[in-house]
C-alpha cells in the first residue's frame, strides 16, 4: 500500500493551517508509558470499563479512562498516593483529548521528540529488538532519533507522522515508522496508512499480533471504545471489534499475499474480559482470487480450503483470550490485586471435526504489591508453541505461503515464533511516582522438538525517570547467552540510553 497520498494530506495539514498547542485525535503509540500506567491503575481497581487487550487505543479513550480512574479514586477516598500521582500524571496529559476540549482544528509539527542509543558488544543483540516495530539492533553502536506530528480537521480526520532516523552498523537512513490518516465517524474508526497492533493481554507476546514486526501499511476500522448492545443486548456487557486488511511483502514464496485480521473484544464485567482474533492469509502474485464460494469455505474452515493441494489454501489462525482482574480490598491474601491472563490458539484444521493442526497456549499474571511490598509489581508469562511434536514445528509456517506468518523476517505474533517455549518475569519498583526500577529475566527454548534445538537467556535490568513537564529519560542494560546451532553461540552485553520530550 503507497502512502503517497497520505504524505500529501499530512503535509496539507502540518503547512497550511497554524500550529496550535494542543494534541490531534491520534492514537497511542504501543511503546508509550501511558499503558503500563493504565494496566497498574486496573489492577489497583481504578479503572473498570477499559478494554486493553486490543492496543492501539486512542487519546479520546485515555482521556475517558483518566477521567473514570479520577473519579473511583476519588470515591476510594484518594487512599494511595501513587495512584494518585499516575492518574494526575495521565489527566494532564490527556486532557485536551477529552469529549469537547480543545479545538476542533489543530496542528502540532513537533509533539514528541526522543532519541535513543544502544551498544551491543558482541554480535547483533537479540532480546533488545524484540516487540520493537521490526527494527533490529546491530553489533555496536546503535543510535535511533525521531519526532511525533499530528493534526487534526474539524473533530473529524486525524494525521500522524513518526519519522525516524538510524544510525548503525549498516550504515545512515530515514524510516517512516508510522504514519496514516485517521477517520472519526462517531464512535466508528477508519485507519488508513502504516502503524502497529497488538491483540491480547501478554505483555512479552502474544499468539497473534504483536509489535515485533514492522508495522503493516493497511486499512483497518475499529471504534473509538468499547459500546453496549443495543436493546435487552446491553446486559451482555462492553464490545469492541477490529478488522484490518494489509499486504505483506514482495520476497516470499507467493509475492504481495494478503493479510485479513478480525477480533472482537468482549467484557461482560468490570473485571472478565474476553477476546475472539482469527487472521488470513491468502491471494498474492501467482494465486487466484478468491470467489463468494470461497470465502464461505474459508470463514467455516472448509477441509476443501484448508488442505496444501486446494487452489485456495491460505494460511489461517484463531486464538481466545481472557483476564480476570482480582482487586484484594481485605488482608487475607499476599498481594493487593492480581490480574491474570490466558491466550489459547489454533493454526489450520484437518479433517470433517476440524481439528487444529496445530496449538499454542499462553500464561500470565500481573501481581500489585507481591507479598504486601509495597509500591513493587511482578509479571510472570509462560508461553509455549511446542505442545505437539508433530505439529508444533508448524506453528507459524505453511507451505503454501512461504515463510509464512512473517513480515519483513519477522514474526507477527510471538517474537520466539514456533515450536519454541518462553518464560518471562519482570518486577518493578516505584521509587517515586516518577521514578521506576526494573529487573527481568527470560528463558527461550527454540526449535524444542528438533535435533538441533537452541536456548537464549536473557538478564536485564533498566530505570525510568519522568519528569512533570513532559521529560522522560530511560537507561538500562542487559547480558544474554544464545546458544544456537543454526545461529550462533555466545555472550553479548548490551547498555542504552534514551529519552524524550513531549511539547
Amino acid at each position: 500500500m503507497r502512502l503517497f497520498g497520505l504524505i500529501f494530506i499530512s503535509g496539507f495539514f502540518l503547512f497550511c493551517f497554524p500550529a496550535l498547542v494542543h494534541a490531534a485525535a491520534i492514537d497511542i503509540p504501543l511503546d508509550d508509558a501511558a499503558y503500563p500506567d493504565f494496566e497498574r491503575l486496573e489492577v489497583k481497581g481504578l479503572v473498570k470499563s477499559g478494554i486493553f487487550s486490543t492496543k492501539p487505543l486512542s487519546r479520546q479513550e485515555a482521556a475517558r479512562l483518566a477521567n473514570e480512574a479520577e473519579n473511583e479514586h476519588q470515591a476510594a477516598g484518594k487512599g494511595d498516593y501513587q495512584a494518585g500521582s499516575i492518574i494526575k500524571r495521565l489527566s494532564d496529559r490527556f486532557k485536551n483529548d477529552a469529549g469537547g476540549a480543545g479545538p476542533a482544528t489543530c496542528v502540532k509539527p513537533l509533539e514528541r521528540a526522543y532519541f535513543k542509543y544502544l551498544y551491543a558488544d558482541n554480535g547483533a543483540p537479540f532480546f533488545p529488538s524484540v516487540n520493537n516495530r521490526g527494527d533490529f539492533f546491530k553489533e555496536g553502536s546503535n543510535l535511533r532519533a525521531g519526532i511525533w506530528s499530528s493534526a487534526k480537521l474539524f473533530d473529524t480526520v486525524s494525521v500522524f507522522l513518526n519519522p525516524e532516523y538510524r544510525l548503525d552498523a549498516g550504515g545512515s537512513r530515514g524510516e517512516l515508522v508510522a504514519g496514516y490518516a485517521r477517520l472519526n465517524l462517531g464512535n466508528l474508526v477508519l485507519l488508513a496508512g502504516r502503524d502497529s497492533m497488538w491483540w491480547g493481554s501478554g505483555a512479552h507476546g502474544t499468539l497473534l499480533m504483536t509489535d515485533n514486526a514492522k508495522p503493516f501499511d493497511m486499512v483497518k476500522v475499529t471504534s473509538e471504545r468499547p459500546f453496549l448492545l443495543p436493546w435487552v443486548f446491553g446486559r451482555l456487557g462492553l464490545f469492541r471489534p477490529t478488522l484490518f486488511l494489509t499486504r505483506l511483502e514482495k520476497d516470499r514464496g507467493f509475492p504481495h499475499p494478503n493479510l485479513l485480521g478480525m477480533r472482537l473484544d468482549f467484557k461482560p464485567t468490570e473485571r472478565l474480559q474476553f477476546g475472539v482474533s482469527r487472521v488470513f492469509m491468502f491471494g498474492g502474485e501467482g494465486r487466484r482470487s478468491l470467489s463468494l464460494s470461497d470465502w464461505g469455505k474459508v470463514f467455516i474452515a472448509s477441509d476443501s480450503a484448508e488442505h496444501s493441494g486446494s487452489p485456495i489454501d491460505g494460511n489461517q489462525i484463531a486464538s481466545i483470550d481472557a483476564s480476570y482482574v482480582y482487586v484484594n480490598r481485605g488482608r487475607h491474601l499476599p498481594f493487593s490485586g492480581v490480574k491474570i491472563y490466558t491466550e489459547w490458539g489454533a493454526e489450520d484444521s484437518s479433517g470433517d471435526t476440524k481439528t487444529p493442526t496445530g496449538r499454542a497456549n499462553i500464561y500470565g499474571a500481573y501481581i500489585d504489591e507481591p507479598f504486601r511490598l509495597k509500591e513493587l509489581d511482578l509479571r510472570v508469562e509462560w508461553a509455549n508453541t511446542a505442545r505437539s511434536q508433530r505439529y508444533g514445528p508448524q506453528w507459524y509456517y505453511h507451505g503454501t505461503y512461504y515463510p509464512g506468518y512473517k513480515y519483513e523476517g519477522a514474526f507477527i505474533g510471538h517474537h520466539m515464533g514456533g515450536d519454541s517455549r518462553d518464560l518471562f518475569t519482570r518486577v518493578q519498583y516505584h521509587a517515586t511516582p516518577d521514578v521506576t526500577v526494573g529487573a527481568e529475566a527470560d528463558l527461550e527454548w527454540t526449535r524444542v522438538h528438533s535435533a538441533d534445538h537452541g536456548k537464549r537467556k536473557w538478564l536485564g535490568s533498566d530505570i525510568v525517570m519522568r519528569s512533570g513537564k513532559g521529560a522522560v529519560v530511560k537507561a538500562g542494560a542487559g547480558v544474554e547467552d544464545l546458544s544456537d546451532p543454526l545461529d550462533r553461540r555466545g555472550t553479548t552485553v548490551s547498555a542504552w540510553l534514551g529519552a524524550s520530550w513531549d511539547f
